[in-house]
């Protein structure tokens, strides 16, 4: 029996859906700056701005996959993806913030060269398309703890790859203390925990940082664990960079083949690194192009109502050129 292209694309490790708010910027709280000070902010961390749109453009690469740890296919694949966000806020009072956040991803694929290993299931050849969709909710609050200042930040999220059914909910919940700010250097530290089957790990250190390094516009910015970099400004609406951004990606499949479960996800990690440019055309909108190197660090399946460590697949790939083309919006 042939595995559905849908199967097909799963095992190639780079479609999904973006986890936008799977780590939360919980120390820059809405509620804790002023309309200046958001803008600047979210120049400076991409996490914060109010809409997005990448297009996403990966070289020919290699993958190699087990199923319960025997042997399952190899093969190679070229794909895209071109996936959108959209963050509004709802309400605010008080030191307390909500907000929605909606995004949706559309993945291509282009495989060839495979080779089987079993006789049942096996991975076919060609093109094909994926598509997923999420919804956020976020709730942040600014308070004091022991006369230190903190944020708390939740978030849940529900992931789909259709209108009528949700598949998957996650949450995730944050504490924050910001410890330093004036106009050279930011610093907040905390941890977020991940209620997330596809998580690795169920605990993170969240550290949100950045500081200038000379008086020619040459920063360190740290928004881990979603990435860091060192930006350089080139003139006063353009900046050059060169970093790394961590995300997460889940895809769900229904299979009537005995030898996968009936419903099933599929989750990756990936790190996509390299330099890149923006441009900010007039006040609201950046213009963004990035090449490098996306690494896959882990990407595995497994069933439903089961966890990252129950997983029946799993997939290794070597490193591939990626190209990035964005545009974003900064906060109204």
């Amino acid at each position: 029996m042939k595995i559905n292209f849908l199967v097909t694309g799963m095992l190639l490790c780079t479609t999904g859906t973006y986890a936008q708010n799977m780590f939360s910027m919980a120390s820059q709280h809405p509620a804790d700056t002023t309309k200046s000070e958001a803008m600047e902010q979210a120049i400076r961390f991409s996490s914060l701005r109010q809409a997005s749109i990448t297009a996403d453009f990966f070289g020919s690469g290699h993958f190699d996959s087990k199923l319960n740890e025997k042997d399952f296919a190899n093969g190679k694949s070229r794909n895209a993806r071109i996936s959108s966000y959209v963050t509004v806020p709802i309400s605010s009072w008080n030191g307390n913030t909500i907000g929605a956040s909606v995004y949706h991803t559309e993945t291509f694929f282009n495989v060839r060269e495979v080779e089987n290993k079993l006789e049942s299931p096996t991975v076919n050849v060609g093109d094909m398309s994926k598509s997923t969709l999420g919804l956020s909710i976020n709730y942040s609050r600014i308070d004091a703890l022991f006369h230190t200042p903190v944020v708390y930040s939740a978030v849940v999220t529900g992931i789909s790859d259709n209108l009528k059914t949700i598949r998957r909910f996650n949450f995730n919940g944050s504490i924050a203390f910001p410890l330093k700010r004036n106009e050279n250097t930011y610093l907040s530290v905390g941890a977020i925990l991940l209620i997330d089957p596809s998580a690795p790990l169920p605990v993170l250190p969240v550290v949100n940082y950045f500081h200038k390094l000379n008086h020619h516009g040459l920063e360190l910015i740290v928004d881990l664990p979603q990435g860091a970099m060192i930006k350089q400004s080139l003139f006063r609406n353009a900046w050059v960079y060169v970093g790394a951004s961590y995300n997460t990606y889940a895809t769900f499949y229904k299979s009537d083949n005995p030898a996968l479960p009936e419903h099933f996800s599929y989750n990756t990690v990936e790190v996509k690194s390299g330099p890149g440019f923006e441009y900010l055309l007039g006040k609201h909108v950046i213009l963004g192009v990035k090449g490098g190197v996306n690494n896959v660090l882990t990407a595995r399946a497994f069933g439903k109502n089961n966890s990252y460590n129950d997983s029946f697949i799993m997939t290794t790939n070597k490193s591939t050129f990626a190209g990035e083309f964005r545009i974003s919006l900064l906060p109204f």
